[in-house]
């Protein structure tokens, strides 16, 4: 018997086909990389504390609710939730209202020292946060603003300031003058273009530093590990509580809260998607 031979048309298809193969290979592998550590950490919420030590480790088990309901009973999970909500918002939407300004004045506005302060800003992103830690906590103890939520929302604002000033320069760059010329030549002022022409057009840019300003301050620790107390910790700090010298690590509920915590801003960058990636695209045009 003669072995069938495949088409030729076939094995061109397939030889045009191997390249794209591999990338989607190679993408499907990257996503499972970077999902297998929440997936198996929202495994280790649905377990029991029996079922977390099992050995070999169990793939497949019943699960069960009961490390979400002793996480959300616990009386300091919704204040540490409420704190973590207003720090997270108040930083991100103060780091806008002044960064966004100040972007647009570095894009569009000559003025002596503009490079300076704009490198200065940057360098002042540069920075570590422990450099800055030790001088803010002073500063608040002596303003009377210690174990407050508003001392967090400006050290926040502090670190989310040039980001924004950065990638919002990006961004008016991007925005032709004509449009502004246009409206100058109708009478608009110089903050009427800036309310009603650039805000609208820019609104992807303020989107997407918006969720990385979020990010940066809902997943801090170490400020409001120092800058908070157990009647104003955020959510990080709390999830630090789990794991004592004397119980040692509850790894369910542990997970549980994890999961909690991640929740909200996955749902917000799934949600803000779209405008996530215009944005960011858009502001690394320029630099």
């Amino acid at each position: 018997m003669h072995a069938t031979r495949m088409p030729p048309d076939l094995i061109v298809r397939l030889r045009r086909a191997l390249p794209y193969i591999g990338i989607y290979a190679g993408i499907l592998a990257l996503i499972a990389i970077f999902l297998f550590p929440i997936l198996w950490i929202f495994g280790l919420s649905l377990k029991t504390r029996l079922q977390t030590f099992a050995s070999p480790p169990l793939f497949f088990w019943e699960p069960t609710w009961e490390n979400y309901e002793a996480v959300l009973a616990t009386a300091s999970f919704l204040p540490a939730l409420w704190h973590s909500l207003l720090t997270a918002g108040g930083a991100v939407l103060l780091s806008l209202v002044v960064g966004t300004p100040a972007a647009y004045a570095m894009a569009r506005v000559s003025f002596r020292g503009k490079a300076t302060i704009y490198y200065a800003l940057l360098m002042m992103r540069m920075l570590p946060a422990i450099a800055v830690l030790i001088p803010m906590f002073m500063l608040f103890s002596s303003l009377g603003l210690q174990n407050t939520t508003i001392s967090l929302v400006l050290a926040y604002t502090t670190f989310g300031l040039p980001l924004v000033v950065w990638v919002m320069r990006s961004f008016f760059e991007e925005i032709p003058h004509e449009i502004e010329e246009s409206a100058t030549i109708d009478g608009a002022s110089r903050w009427a273009i800036f309310l009603y022409i650039v805000l609208p057009l820019s609104r992807p840019g303020m989107m997407a530093i918006g969720i990385l300003c979020l990010l940066l301050a809902w997943n801090d620790f170490l400020f409001a590990a120092v800058l908070t107390n157990n009647a104003t910790q955020t959510l990080p700090v709390l999830l630090a509580s789990y794991s004592t010298a004397d119980s040692g690590v509850d790894w369910g509920q542990l997970a549980a809260a994890g999961m909690l915590v991640v929740a909200p801003v996955l749902i917000i960058a799934v949600m803000a998607q779209r405008h996530l990636l215009a944005g960011l695209s858009a502001g690394a045009v320029k630099g």
